[in-house]
């Protein structure tokens, strides 16, 4: 017997950062980035990635947050099973597409059909919350709405997720940085500024505003407010050092090919930067022009 569940990726499109201290963010599922967890019986604790094949709980401390899942819901289930867990897909590790996220309600409700348990999507948001709290040190819960909601959410951690059908008819381009970002460094060098001075706490109370302008404008389908949003974002976030020389050549290249915004997305100093476009060509263009500084790039209709 086996279980399976596919769980897709994210983008923040902005409040990355000052979510975590309870103004509201904007994210969006991508459903075209997942990740599937496979569940079944072993004759050993076993975990397969493309990174990592071997005993599941001697796995290097980037899993530590998939350990607790796994640990927490044999707990429930008051089973010494062994079970092999292995985990296919798409989603590259540590760039802000969620892909821990992903990983960690993808085990939960593998492990909850496989062993019957039939618990409640609190419950199994609360596990896969908890895992992102080890993994990244302090996680708003942005995160996992995201990428177990079919659409955009707009979040604070007070009111938890919402959900926006609303289409801002413009194009997304998201692009690769191939740099590993570092979630846990980027909130740490926030946190420090923001314990030391005045001004950190402004400017991130000013991407929280951000937040809000953008959800306004996208209502009303003002692609242009959206892309200053971007822009303004972009200047707050590099202001905090969570920019890379990379990223600023990336910026000038959509800028120059008239992007409406451009930002990074997700904890920075590396990952994923998204560009808003009036159309997927121009996107294209501006994919084909940065082709040099990127691994790989996915356009998305919003």
């Amino acid at each position: 017997m086996k279980s399976s569940y596919l769980a897709h990726g994210k983008v923040i499109l902005i409040g990355e950062h000052s979510v975590v201290y309870g103004y509201n963010a904007l994210c969006l599922p991508i459903k075209s980035l997942h990740i599937k967890t496979t569940v079944e019986a072993s004759e050993k604790m076993w975990m397969d990635t493309q990174k990592y094949h071997g005993p599941f709980f001697e796995a290097p401390a980037e899993y530590d947050g998939l350990k607790y899942v796994v640990k927490t819901m044999l707990q429930k289930t008051n089973s010494d099973a062994n079970l092999k867990i292995t985990y296919t897909g798409e989603i590259p590790m540590e760039r802000g597409f969620g892909s821990s996220a992903t990983v960690a309600l993808g085990t939960t409700n593998a492990m909850n059909d496989y062993f019957k348990l039939n618990l409640s999507e609190a419950e199994i948001m609360a596990i896969t919350n908890h895992a992102e709290m080890i993994n990244h040190g302090k996680a708003s819960g942005l995160d996992a709405a995201t990428v177990n909601s079919d659409y955009l959410v707009f979040f604070n951690k007070q009111d938890g997720p919402k959900k926006l059908s609303a289409k801002l008819n413009g194009t997304l381009l998201i692009m690769d940085t191939g740099q590993l970002g570092n979630t846990k460094e980027a909130v740490t060098k926030v946190r420090q500024q923001y314990d030391q001075t005045q001004a950190a706490k402004e400017k991130l109370a000013q991407l929280g505003q951000l937040a809000d302008q953008t959800q306004a404008a996208w209502l009303k389908q003002d692609q242009a407010a959206v892309g200053s949003c971007f822009n303004q974002a972009q200047e707050i976030l590099a202001s905090f050092g969570l920019s890379t020389s990379k990223i600023d050549q990336l910026r000038e290249i959509a800028l120059a090919n008239h992007a409406l915004g451009f930002k990074l997305s997700g904890g920075g100093l590396g990952g994923i930067v998204i560009a808003l476009c009036t159309s997927p060509e121009q996107a294209e263009k501006i994919a084909a022009a940065s082709k040099e500084l990127i691994s790989n790039y996915w356009i998305e209709e919003i």
